[in-house]
């Protein structure tokens, strides 16, 4: 029986290491290339773009948790493969880092969720206040050049104003108020209906968006480690938790019959 050749076997274990950390620096690649898509346009303190770009860098995390478990592989298989091997601590480390920028994520998209949705609240509520403003108008109108005036305020009725009355100011003035106290009541129903469908609405995508983020944070600080070899900080954290873990466990079993 003929004997494989122990070179072959190396060079075998070689090409499978340097394939996995080119597979891996590819990922790299198109990760970043997606983030700097995702950067523009650049808007950072507007609500529609934090929204956007968390959910950018949520949707593509994935690349660089695989990229950064191929080239651990890599270096499993062969310590010497190039030139992985010589970066794999500097990769760990950032991993630590990133863990730390997906925990950032969750207030970032909760935040950028709550000014998007307080801004539109508050169109209607401009809008609530240009209802009844006007209203106001037309209730202390006396003549028919203050009735006039007070039409130019109704949102969408100035050119109402520049048109014959059609009825003497009194019976336009009770016309004009009962059309604006149905206005405004509906419109402040479908705030308030509006409001509590959002608020209904919102929860569900943010728990799930939050609790993606924790899951990617808790991935990279897996593999990540800090200065001089040592557990970061979020893996000291997560290896805290063990104990109680154990213990709960052990209180578990012991009160099953």
């Amino acid at each position: 029986m003929a004997l494989r050749e122990p070179s072959d076997a190396s060079l075998s274990s070689n090409q499978m290491a340097d394939s996995l950390q080119w597979l891996s620096y590819a990922l790299i690649l198109v990760f970043l290339a997606q983030i700097i898509a995702a950067l523009f346009p650049i808007a950072l303190f507007q609500a529609e773009w934090m929204v956007r770009f968390s959910g950018s860098i949520r949707s593509i995390a994935s690349l660089p948790l695989i990229a950064l478990g191929l080239i651990m592989l890599a270096n499993m298989i062969d310590d010497e493969v190039m030139p992985s091997s010589s970066h794999l601590k500097v990769f760990r480390r950032i991993a630590s880092l990133v863990a730390i920028g997906f925990l950032l994520l969750i207030p970032l998209q909760t935040y950028g969720a709550v000014v998007g949705i307080r801004s539109q609240l508050q169109q209607g509520q401009a809008q609530l206040g240009s209802l009844v403003s006007a209203t106001n108008l037309v209730r202390e109108a006396s003549n028919e050049q203050q009735l006039r005036e007070a039409i130019r305020a109704i949102p969408g009725a100035e050119e109402l104003a520049y048109r014959p009355l059609g009825a003497d100011v009194p019976s336009v003035k009770k016309a004009l108020l009962d059309r604006l106290s149905e206005s405004t009541n509906r419109l402040q129903e479908q705030l308030n209906e509006s409001k509590s469908k959002t608020l209904q609405n919102l929860m569900g995508p943010l728990l799930r968006d939050a609790i993606i983020s924790l899951a990617y944070a808790i991935g990279f600080a897996g593999m990540g480690y800090g200065r001089n070899g040592n557990l970061s900080l979020l893996r000291r954290l997560l290896n805290a938790n063990k104990p109680s873990i154990s213990k709960g466990r052990q209180l578990w079993g012991a009160e099953r019959p």
